[in-house]
């Protein structure tokens, strides 16, 4: 006979007593606390058993919908990337925005000082800007940006017929940001300087720009015709944009140009730790040497380098009708340069337009002394800035 032992004397008993024999103990205490017990660690098992069929339910719907699973992945992680890469557009923009303000906000300040510094040169008589509806742009050269601009932009300014209200900001991406105004008047021209933020990707780069954005001025402000003015390698860009982009040059033409210091047959490799390196496409622009090269009577260079041998294959495409003034420093210590690019690269532009076989007008002048520095050629440069209002606004 099945026996069990009393939780209260300890000794054994039948199981189906009701009391202890011995101590009179209730042993259906003992019943309850057992059946009490027992569906508790039912239900216990019982949960851990759905548990187990959750999770076993949830694998089988992962891989049965397992393909499914990887795209909403992809997806989710290409939204992740896209939020954060139009976050760091916005904040691209914000310091472009900032950027401008400042050039603008400088504009002012620059005009004051023109005002003060310049000198009182004899200029033509002032008769009233040539054509209102023909902005000035301005292209700076490597490494250069608003500040190498800003100076020519302030001396047309303060011709009182010109007037700065337009920028147009290319940034790392190559994106085209117009920032300002267009508003021609019939007293005032605009200004419009361009501001590379790949300052240093070479001419080729920058005429590559200057093919959209050319274009861009045209369809949004109906811009037919305008002046041009380039410094360094911007002087190059102008003129390699003419003669390989067709399209955009004849949707809108060129009418002046002004280029200063142009490196149009090679620039001279001073070893400089700002320049790039030699096996660069855009070092290999640095391969002039001072005394190496020298004008033929007929203006041609005796050492055509390829950067100036793929100019002179084009030449015949120069716009026609084209009015070019070509400013070159000459620092008079020897070198028969202005630091940088020599009077021979400078005015090889001369025998690249005479033999063109287009009616472009071509005119050189030398500045000297000083201030004929390659850089100090934009700079509060009394001469140039006279020359150039001269050129375009009289």
């Amino acid at each position: 006979m099945a026996a069990i032992i009393c939780p209260n004397c300890g000794e054994s008993i039948p199981a189906d007593s009701a009391t202890c024999p011995n101590c009179g103990y209730q042993l259906s205490q003992v019943k309850t606390g057992t059946a009490v017990q027992e569906p508790q660690k039912d239900q216990t098992q019982s949960r851990g058993q759905r548990v187990v069929a959750y999770f076993k339910k949830g694998g089988h719907f992962l891989l049965k919908h397992k393909w499914l699973i990887v795209l909403l992945s992809f997806f989710f992680v290409w939204l992740l990337f896209f939020i954060f890469h139009q976050y760091q557009i916005h904040l691209q923009e914000l310091r472009a925005e900032q950027q401008t303000v400042s050039m603008v906000n400088s504009l002012k300040e620059q005009n004051e000082t023109m005002a003060a510094q310049e000198e009182q040169i004899q200029e033509s008589p002032q008769k009233g800007p040539q054509d209102s509806k023909r902005p000035i742009l301005l292209l700076h050269g490597y490494g250069g940006s608003y500040n190498s601009e800003k100076y020519i932009s302030a001396s047309l300014n303060q011709s009182h017929f010109a007037k700065q209200q337009l920028i147009v900001y290319v940034d790392k991406r190559s994106h085209i940001r117009l920032i300002g105004k267009y508003q021609p008047t019939v007293a005032h021209r605009v200004i419009i300087p361009i501001v590379m933020a790949r300052n240093r990707a070479g001419e080729f780069y920058y005429s590559t720009m200057l093919a959209k954005i050319m274009p861009k001025l045209h369809r949004k402000y109906h811009i037919k015709s305008y002046d041009a003015i380039g410094h360094s390698m911007g002087s190059y860009a102008w003129i390699d944009y003419f003669e390989t982009h067709l399209r955009p040059t004849s949707q809108i033409q060129p009418h002046r140009l002004v280029t200063i210091a142009g490196p149009f047959d090679g620039i001279l490799n001073l070893h400089k730790s700002d320049q790039p390196a030699d096996k660069t496409p855009v070092g290999r622009l640095w391969d002039d040497r001072v005394g190496e090269n020298s004008l033929e009577k007929n203006g041609r260079p005796k050492i055509e380098h390829p950067e100036y041998r793929h100019l002179l294959k084009y030449n015949h495409r120069l716009p026609e009708g084209l009015s070019i003034l070509n400013l070159y420093g000459n620092l008079k210590n020897g070198t028969d340069s202005d630091g940088l690019v020599t009077t021979t690269s400078a005015r090889s532009l001369g025998y690249l337009v005479k033999t063109s076989r287009v009616n472009v007008k071509y005119q050189e002048k030398q500045i000297t002394g000083p201030n004929a520095q390659h850089s100090l050629l934009h700079v509060n440069n009394a001469k140039v800035n006279r020359l150039i209002k001269n050129f375009l606004l009289y």
